[in-house]
């Protein structure tokens, strides 16, 4: 079983050894429980130099690795966002003060597959067990030990070849983590999540999750601009794919963007996936899949199918 690590990357420098790039594009929201605005510090834990009020739109363009939360998550981020017809550069705040779009109560995705052999219906598959896993007649390319294998169906890769991609293209955008939004639309993508149901009851048994339990959620629906975007594979360890769509949404929330966050988005964020690192211990939607709500069934296999073929 390959056990990786799939993220999404804003391309930015930074200048700080305690600093790195964020695990994907992240646009969230000020959410602070215990207030109606949060501090803004100019380094991780530093002085307090601003404050933003809950329900401000923020973008996370860096994380501190100096310090973490109880669950493995990064304690500190680094915020920007618009303001007033200016870009600004905020600052840093607590991570586990924003709202960034996580599972809502009643939404129909991810799905969640209990094995490989259950997506076969949906002409992709994920192998994510120490049992031995079918393969469909595609695989897609290696990126690195801790990449995410998949094999695509005949069938699907056809309808999507018609549709403009080629195959590196789709094995990109399938297997981006949280991509759950038409970036031109703003419409939500049918996504799946695989969980290994042994490793599961161990964790919910012991109350301790290590991140092999199950993949991050990634789409089951590739959207069409992104067969116009170019993909970079320059070996193993990574690959991006360039988001040349009418970026009017974000395509990990949903929300809208302003001309100016369009202009952000265009110019520094891309489709990224890393195969480097095993699994941080962090679990997208933990609790949708710890409950055994969304399992997949013959009706939500078909719902995937019919958004598949809208507008053909």
């Amino acid at each position: 079983m390959t056990m990786p690590r799939t993220v999404l990357g804003l391309l930015l420098v930074c200048a700080m050894l305690s600093i790195a790039l964020p695990a994907r594009a992240e646009m969230c929201r000020i959410a602070d429980p215990t207030d109606t605005s949060l501090n803004v510090r100019d380094t991780p834990g530093g002085k307090v130099i601003n404050k933003l009020r809950n329900g401000r739109k923020v973008f996370i363009d860096a994380v501190s690795w100096d310090a973490f939360n109880d669950d493995g998550s990064f304690k500190w981020v680094h915020v920007t966002g618009e303001y007033k017809g200016q870009w600004r550069d905020w600052g840093w705040v607590f991570r586990r003060h924003l709202d960034c779009g996580d599972h809502r109560e009643g939404d129909a995705f991810p799905i969640i597959f209990e094995s490989a052999k259950e997506m076969i219906p949906t002409g992709i598959v994920v192998p994510w067990s120490l049992s031995p896993e079918p393969k469909l007649e595609h695989e897609c390319f290696y990126y690195g030990d801790g990449g995410y294998g998949m094999s695509l169906s005949d069938d699907l890769v056809k309808a999507y070849t018609a549709r403009g991609y080629t195959l590196e293209q789709l094995c990109i955008v399938l297997r981006t983590a949280d991509l759950k939004y038409d970036p031109e639309t703003g419409e939500r993508l049918p996504t799946f999540v695989v969980v290994d149901p042994k490793a599961l009851a161990q964790a919910k048994q012991s109350g301790f999750f290590e991140g092999f339990e199950a993949t991050p959620e990634m789409p089951l629906h590739a959207p069409d601009c992104f067969a116009h975007s170019n993909a970079q594979m320059p070996g193993s360890g990574y690959a991006t794919l360039d988001i040349a769509c009418d970026i009017r949404f974000d395509p990990w929330t949903g929300v809208e963007l302003s001309p100016l966050e369009q202009a952000y988005y265009k110019k520094n964020v891309v489709l990224r996936i890393e195969g480097d690192a095993g699994p941080s211990g962090v679990i997208g939607g933990k609790e949708l899949i710890v409950s055994g709500q969304n399992r997949a069934t013959n009706a939500s296999i078909r719902m995937v199918t019919t958004f598949r073929n809208k507008g053909n």
